[in-house]
């Protein structure tokens, strides 16, 4: 073999052990690499939206949680335990002539609606304090529909009709091992906390209007407010005999059963005092559209 030959056999093996490694390195090596990486890449993106969606699954039930707290229990007997609570609460309500009837349940998506239905005698500030007592109750309820009559022979006392429904969630949902007991705890949902917010409600006249005769507060509406000599006035317009009432910040209005003392006056808007409770009043609007102010505001224009 001459030495010509030599270097070409000696040449062509490095170029078949250069060709045999390379394919070998990119079979064996890189194109299985590439392929795990990409797996790699495609996990790390699945894990991603995982971890999202078990931050939102942990924030919805941070954040739902109490309501399985506040369920009724799950078996239909145990649930009806909430007919004798609301017994009591009418009978502590100081309301005459009470009956709690169970108006059956329905099916929902995640439990059991329940319905009752209340009758009872009693006089405007025991329902103030019924339903102030009622939403203050950590319950999944509410009152549906409310109905009042006017007692024959006295002036005082109202018959009540009021629908009420109540849930209790599905335990399969629960995280908590389910129990037969009613909760015990209160969950504030009130605008306020202090009763006396609300006892307003029992100074309207309403019996007057029932029997035909009508509450001047509801034909009593601020129209305007206008600055003269430098002190801000607010005009009110009654259209039971067309007069004008004007009042000025620190002035108190009386008309029908509404009374109350103006402490903040704005652009459209004034605020009014009653009884050391704020009422926020629009123009156009009558006395009694005024609506309670939470005791938490500092200023109407904080809404």
């Amino acid at each position: 073999m001459t030495p010509r030959n030599l270097i070409l056999i000696i040449g062509l093996s490095l170029f078949l052990i250069g060709y045999v490694g390379y394919w070998a390195y990119k079979i064996q090596y890189r194109a299985p690499r590439d392929e795990l990486g990409t797996k790699i890449s495609q996990l790390s993106g699945e894990i991603e939206i995982g971890q999202k969606n078990l931050a939102a699954m942990t924030q919805f039930w941070n954040q739902n949680l109490s309501y399985y707290y506040r369920s009724l229990p799950p078996s239909p007997n145990d649930a009806r335990q909430y007919s004798f609570w609301l017994l009591e609460l009418l009978q502590y309500s100081g309301f005459e002539n009470n009956r709690v009837n169970d108006g059956g349940s329905s099916r929902i998506p995640l439990g059991a609606d329940y319905r009752f239905t209340i009758q009872c005698t009693g006089s405007l500030s025991q329902l103030s304090y019924f339903l102030f007592e009622f939403y203050y109750a950590s319950f999944l309820h509410r009152v549906t529909s409310m109905t009042l009559t006017p007692t024959e022979g006295n002036t005082e006392k109202l018959t009540f009709s009021l629908a009420v429904n109540a849930l209790a969630l599905d335990s399969r949902y629960n995280p908590y091992p389910p129990t037969n007991q009613l909760p015990r705890f209160y969950f504030m949902r009130t605008a306020s906390n202090d009763l006396a917010t609300y006892n307003v409600i029992a100074e309207r006249n309403l019996l007057q209007v029932a029997k035909g005769g009508i509450d001047r507060a509801d034909y009593t509406f601020m129209t305007a407010i206008f600055t003269i000599d430098g002190q801000e006035e607010v005009w009110f317009s009654v259209r039971t005999d067309d007069s004008v009432v004007k009042v000025k910040l620190g002035e108190t209005i009386h008309s029908g059963s509404f009374t109350g003392k103006v402490v903040e006056i704005y652009e459209q808007d004034v605020v009014l005092d009653r009884n050391g409770s704020r009422w926020l009043l629009t123009a156009g609007e009558s006395l009694s559209e005024a609506f309670a102010l939470p005791p938490e505001t500092g200023s109407a224009l904080e809404l």
